[in-house]
């Protein structure tokens, strides 16, 4: 089991040496056999203990991990991030509280919900024996007792109702409290309060019933540790870009004119569920033709986002190479030709996007900058003489071309990365992003790269009067020597997709 230590990366050797049955009767077991770790999905628990004592080496001061709510949410919520990171625990409104020692080190209280609180029901529990009927046991949850602090490691565990009373004696005449977790703040129209996630709220009335302490965002110093990657979260990482490539080859294989975008996103679906991922990292992003030159976070608005029939002579862009493993994600990118051969204009095209990427992770190596790998691709766009595609004034809004990166941004004007937001759209800001618990795990580039980042490295391209857009994205691992592409069983050059797509 889990707690023993298997964790992922003997799940991982598992999975690739026995056959799907046995993969489904070993997770029948691990449904029925009685609690004896946090997850299923948990590294061994020294792994977060690690990491707990190193980020409590930075703060040195109290600090508060809340975990997500994840009540009814029928799986597509998961565990928050941080929380995860820190603890590998899945159980759901659970609370990490960390205060420094006189000894030096530090106490750690793991809160959890008592046995059933929030579960669903749907029978009446007059009679508390069903709460013990075999059709209502809770699968994977850990209670507040020796069992939990056995499972997770972490020594004393206690129940969520006793959290406020125990924060405010734990931080008794302490000056900081760091709160991890806290969110954005969301829109409200003027003049109307904000609302409040459930961690903006728990954090607004932690600083309401400690006058006395700063609290303080920790957030960035979880979020900086989770930059690097140990061995067990690389495993991870290269499980789930295998699987994902496995989808894309499929989808390679099995794609024809006539077919709905929505149909492709589910062949790659079921490729990832027939290797063992449960889920997908994000929702489908699969865009043929014309289609595909409308920004997918524009299209996402729409409920049905994925829905147009493939034409002969398209192309179709599949920002899905997105399965899970262990609660690590993916983010791989394709782009083919439904018929099966490249266009002149296509391949053309296709060609300078490749040779870009590939420039670009050339560069990728301990010591070099971010910008050294946007630059790297900037210049391929720049001597194939496709900056002049960029300017709007010639070109006129209906026909200029989308470049990531930006020539123009990166090597004309001269200028370093900008904050980065979808929402705001500043403009092109990157060429990637890392990948870890969450398939966009941030884009912290403030310093130099070092052996253990994953992030991807995806340029683009769209030119809408020839309906026509690419992208090529791997998920890239910074070693001690220069990089490996974790992704790189999905075929990207042009004979390679074109060998694949001949023998459909």
């Amino acid at each position: 089991m889990v707690a023993s230590g298997s964790g992922v990366a003997s799940g991982v050797g598992v999975a690739a040496g026995i056959g799907v049955a046995a993969v489904l009767v070993c997770s029948l077991l691990l449904a029925v056999a009685p609690l004896s770790a946090q997850s299923d999905v948990a590294f061994p628990p020294q792994v977060y203990a690690g990491r707990r004592a190193q980020l409590m080496e930075t703060l040195r001061a109290p600090v508060v991990v809340p975990g997500e709510y994840m009540i009814r949410h029928g799986g597509e919520k998961k565990q928050e991030a941080n929380f995860f990171y820190l603890t590998g625990v899945e159980s759901p409104y659970a609370l990490l509280l960390m205060v420094p020692s006189e000894s030096g080190g530090h106490e750690e209280i793991l809160f959890l919900p008592d046995h059933r609180q929030f579960a669903g029901a749907q029978y009446s529990f007059q009679d508390e024996r069903l709460l013990g009927a075999a059709w209502n046991r809770l699968i994977r949850r850990v209670e507040p007792g020796a069992e939990a602090e056995a499972a997770t490691g972490i020594d004393e565990t206690a129940a969520l109702a006793t959290f406020s009373d125990r924060l405010r004696e734990a931080v008794r005449g302490l000056p900081t409290l760091y709160f991890v977790g806290s969110d954005d703040p969301l829109y409200a129209p003027p003049g109307l309060e904000a609302p409040r996630s459930v961690r903006a709220q728990l954090k607004a009335s932690i600083d309401a019933s400690l006058p006395a302490t700063r609290v303080a965002d920790g957030t960035p110093a979880v979020e900086r540790m989770r930059v690097v990657k140990d061995r067990w979260e690389i495993d991870a990482l290269r499980r789930a870009a295998d699987i994902s490539a496995a989808g894309l080859v499929e989808a390679m294989r099995r794609i024809r004119p006539g077919m709905n975008d929505l149909e492709v996103a589910g062949i790659m679906e079921w490729t990832w569920k027939r290797e063992g991922s449960p889920r997908a990292a994000f929702a489908p992003i699969v865009a043929s033709g014309p289609d595909a030159v409308s920004l997918f976070t524009i299209r996402s608005e729409n409920y049905n986002s994925v829905d147009r029939v493939i034409e002969q002579d398209d192309l179709v862009f599949i920002d899905y190479g997105a399965a899970e493993w262990a609660m690590y994600g993916s983010d791989i990118c394709r782009t083919f030709p439904a018929s099966g051969r490249f266009t002149d204009d296509q391949r053309r095209l296709y060609s300078i996007v490749l040779e870009a990427q590939d420039s670009a992770i050339a560069q990728v190596r301990p010591g070099n900058h971010i910008l050294d790998v946007i630059r790297a691709a900037a210049r391929v766009y720049q001597r194939h003489g496709l900056e002049a595609n960029e300017n709007i004034d010639v070109m006129g809004p209906e026909r200029v071309w989308g470049l990531m990166p930006s020539p123009t941004h990166y090597l004309t004007e001269g200028k370093g990365l900008t904050a980065y937001t979808a929402v705001s759209g500043l403009g092109v800001r990157d060429i990637g992003h890392h990948v870890g618990l969450e398939a966009t795990d941030g884009r912290d580039y403030s310093g130099p790269l070092e052996a253990g980042m994953v992030f991807t490295v995806e340029p683009k391209l769209y030119a809408p009067e020839l309906n026509i857009a690419i992208m090529i994205e791997d998920v890239i691992l910074v070693t001690d020597d220069g990089h490996e592409n974790l992704s790189a069983g999905a075929p990207k050059t042009i004979a390679e997709i074109e060998a694949i797509m001949a023998g459909r």
